[in-house]
C-alpha cells in the first residue's frame, strides 16, 4: 500500500514491457439471438503500426476508486479519477485513491481526462492526481465539471487546470479519436456514457447508470443514440456491474415522491431528511413537497451545503428566493410545522450531522419531541451497525424515525440485470468488459452476458492493472504484461512516502492490544545500561496487573539488552530486535497479548 506520496514522487513507471506473443482463442458461431456487432456496419478499419488497449486502474476489485485508460497508438485517455472509502480495518484512513503510477513520464501522451459524472468515487482523487500528471484537458457535462472545479478549488489548483464542459451528443477532436458523451440516468443529474470513436471501433465506457423512464427533473437516458451505435457498431463496452446480481429493473426515483410526500404533509412538528448530498434529484422532491405546505428548507453539513449552492446555481435546484437556507439561529424563530432540514450523515458516520443530531452535540440542532426523522438511503455494506446506532439514539431522543426498511425511501441509481442486458442489446458491443465492482457483482454480469449468447472470448474479466489488446479485425486478448498495481492513502495530508501499510498495520496492532514503550538509557562508550528501563504503557495494561507485569518487563528488557551486548552487537537496530522479540514472546506466553513494542535507546 502506498501513499499519494509515492505516486507523486515516483521516478519509475510500473508497466512491464508487453509480450509479443499473440494467444489465439477459438471462436465458434454466436447464436442467432447474440447482440453482437451489427453485421452490416463498416468493418473495424486496420492502422498500420497502431493498437488499441484498455485497462483498469480501480473499480475493477472495488466498489470506488474508479479509473480506467484507454490507450490509442500513443494517445492515452483516462475516463474518471475517483476514490474509495476505506474499509473498517483501515484505520485512521481518509480513503484511497488510484494508483496511477504507471503513466509517470507519459504525460505529454496524455489526450484527456473523461469524467462520466460528479459523484466522489469518479472525481474525487483529482486534486491529487491532476498535478502529477501535468494536468492534461478535462471533459465532462456541466454539473460534472462544477463539481470537479469545487474539487480543485479547495487545493487552490483550478487555475491550472484545464476544464471543459461539453453538450450530449458533441462530439469532440482529440488527437485520433472523437469523444461524444450520451445522456444516462443514474442517482446524479448530468450523468454520462462516453463513447470514444477510435480508428480501430467505437469503445463505450456507460459510466454508472440505470434506465429510469419516469426520472425526476431530467430526461430520461438517449435511448436513440445508444440504439445508433448499436447499429453503426461497436467494438467494446466496460459497463457497471453494481447491480448484476438483483433480478429485474431498477426502480425509478418518481417511486419515493408520493412516500416523501406523504410524510412532510403528514408532519406535525419538524421534518429532518438525511440522504447523500450528491442525490441531487432526491433533495429537489424534498423541496418541492416542503414548498406545498408552506415548510422553510434548513440545510446542514458541509457537503450537503456546497452541493445545493452548485445545483442551485446551475438550475438543478429550483426554489423560491429565501426558502432553502443554512441551519442558523433563525431555524428556531419559525413553527415546528414550517420546518424541513436536510442534514448528512445518513450512513452512520460519526462526525456527519445526523449522528451528532442523535447524540445531542449538534451544535444548531436537537431533537424536539415529535421530530419526524426521515432516512433516505439504504445502508451500505459495513454501515449497518452504525446507522443501527444512530437510529436508536434518535429514537432515545423522542423522535420518529423512518426508514427505507419500512417505507419506500430510496432507490438505486445502478441498472438491475435487466436494465444492463438492455444496454447490451442497444449497444450490440462485440465485447464486454464488466466494470465498477466487487468480484461477485462483475461475475455476475459476466454470466447474463453468456446468457444471451455471448462467447467466453467476448467476455473479459479485468482485474485492476490488467492489459486488454485489440488488433486490426477486432479481436481481443489479455496481455502477459500487466501494470503493477497498490493501494495509495489519503490521511490526512498525506504520508511519508512508502509506509503506508506499515502505517495501517501499526494501527492495528495498537487497536487491538495498545503499546508499550521501553525508554533504556546507556553509556555511550561501553554501551553498559545505566539502571532500569522505563516503562509507559497505553491500552495494555490494566490497573491489578500494573507492578507484577512492570516488572517482569523490566527484567526481561534488561536481559535481553545484556545478552544482546555480550554477543558483541553494537548496532542499535540489533539491540531493539533484541528487546522487541523478548517482549512479544512474554507477552503473547504470559498475557495473551500482542501489543506494539517501542524501544528507545538513549545515550549518556
Amino acid at each position: 500500500m502506498k501513499t499519494v506520496g509515492d505516486w507523486l514522487q515516483s521516478q519509475k513507471g510500473g508497466e512491464q514491457k508487453p509480450s509479443k506473443k499473440y494467444i489465439k482463442r477459438g471462436r465458434r458461431r454466436p447464436s442467432h439471438h447474440a447482440p453482437v456487432a451489427n453485421p452490416q456496419a463498416k468493418p473495424v478499419q486496420s492502422f498500420a503500426g497502431g493498437k488499441l488497449r484498455v485497462y483498469p486502474l480501480g473499480g475493477f476489485e472495488q466498489v470506488g476508486r474508479n479509473c480506467f485508460i484507454v490507450e490509442v497508438d500513443q494517445d492515452i485517455f483516462v475516463i474518471d479519477i475517483g476514490l474509495q472509502f476505506p474499509d473498517e480495518d483501515m484505520l485512521g484512513i481518509d480513503y484511497l485513491i488510484p494508483d496511477m503510477t504507471s503513466l509517470k513520464g507519459k504525460e505529454n501522451r496524455i489526450k484527456a481526462v473523461l469524467f462520466t459524472h460528479g459523484h466522489l468515487d469518479h472525481i474525487g482523487a483529482v486534486q491529487h492526481m491532476l498535478p502529477g500528471l501535468h494536468f492534461p484537458p478535462c471533459y465532462g457535462t456541466k454539473l460534472t465539471m462544477a463539481m470537479v472545479r469545487k474539487r480543485l478549488d479547495e487545493e487552490k489548483l483550478t487555475g491550472k487546470a484545464r476544464l471543459n464542459t461539453v453538450e450530449y451528443r458533441q462530439k469532440t477532436r482529440l488527437g485520433k479519436v472523437e469523444v461524444e458523451f450520451l445522456k444516462v440516468t443514474h442517482s446524479i443529474p448530468d450523468s454520462a456514457a462516453v463513447a470514444l470513436h477510435t480508428p480501430y471501433g467505437t469503445i463505450v465506457h456507460t459510466g454508472d447508470f440505470k434506465f429510469d423512464l419516469t426520472p425526476m427533473n431530467e430526461d430520461p437516458a438517449d435511448f436513440q443514440r445508444l440504439s445508433e451505435l448499436g447499429e453503426q457498431g461497436v467494438l467494446a463496452v466496460i459497463a457497471d456491474s453494481t447491480n448484476a446480481q438483483k433480478p429485474g429493473h431498477s426502480k425509478s426515483e418518481a417511486d419515493i415522491s408520493e412516500t416523501l410526500h406523504q410524510l412532510i404533509r403528514d408532519a406535525q412538528g419538524r421534518v429532518i431528511v438525511s440522504t447523500f448530498s450528491s442525490l441531487l434529484n432526491r433533495i429537489q422532491q424534498v423541496v418541492e413537497h416542503a414548498k406545498k405546505y408552506n415548510r422553510k428548507v434548513f440545510v446542514s453539513g458541509r457537503s450537503m451545503v456546497t452541493n445545493i449552492e452548485i445545483a442551485q446555481n446551475l438550475g438543478y435546484i429550483k426554489a423560491p428566493r429565501g426558502m432553502i437556507r443554512k441551519v442558523g439561529p433563525t431555524m428556531d424563530k419559525l413553527p415546528d410545522d414550517q420546518v424541513v432540514i436536510l442534514t448528512t450523515g445518513s450512513q452512520g458516520e460519526e462526525m456527519a450531522g445526523l449522528a451528532r443530531i442523535g447524540l445531542g452535540t449538534h451544535r444548531q440542532i436537537g431533537v424536539k419531541k415529535g421530530d419526524t426523522i426521515i432516512l433516505s438511503s439504504n445502508p451500505i455494506v459495513g454501515n449497518e451497525r452504525a446507522v443501527a446506532k444512530v437510529i436508536n439514539n434518535l429514537h432515545l431522543q423522542g423522535a420518529i424515525v423512518k426508514t427505507n426498511q419500512e417505507l419506500a425511501l430510496h432507490v438505486t441509481g445502478h441498472g438491475n440485470a435487466e436494465d444492463i442486458l438492455l444496454m447490451h442489446r442497444l449497444l450490440k458491443p462485440r465485447h464486454i468488459i464488466p466494470e465498477h465492482g466487487e468480484p461477485a457483482m462483475r461475475n455476475a454480469h459476466a454470466e447474463l452476458a453468456k446468457k444471451i449468447g455471448y462467447e467466453e472470448n467476448q467476455v473479459h474479466l479485468l482485474s485492476n492493472g490488467e492489459i486488454l489488446e485489440f488488433d486490426t479485425k477486432g479481436n481481443a486478448r489479455r496481455s502477459k504484461s500487466k501494470i503493477e498495481y497498490q493501494d495509495i492513502i489519503i490521511d490526512g495530508k498525506g504520508g511519508a512516502a512508502g509506509e503506508g501499510q506499515r502505517v495501517i498495520r501499526d494501527r492495528k496492532i495498537m487497536s487491538k492490544a495498545g503499546a508499550v514503550v521501553v525508554i533504556l538509557r546507556v553509556y555511550s562508550d561501553s554501551k553498559r545500561l545505566v539502571g532500569d528501563p522505563d516503562i509507559l504503557s497505553r491500552g495494555l495494561i490494566y490497573g491489578t496487573e500494573q507492578e507484577t507485569i512492570t516488572k517482569e518487563v523490566i527484567q526481561r528488557t534488561k536481559k535481553a539488552y545484556t545478552e544482546a551486548l555480550d554477543r558483541g552487537e553494537k548496532d542499535r537496530k540489533a539491540f531493539k530486535r533484541a528487546i522487541t522479540g523478548a517482549l512479544y514472546r512474554y507477552f503473547d506466553r504470559q498475557i495473551n497479548r500482542e501489543p506494539m513494542v517501542i524501544p528507545i535507546i538513549v545515550e549518556v
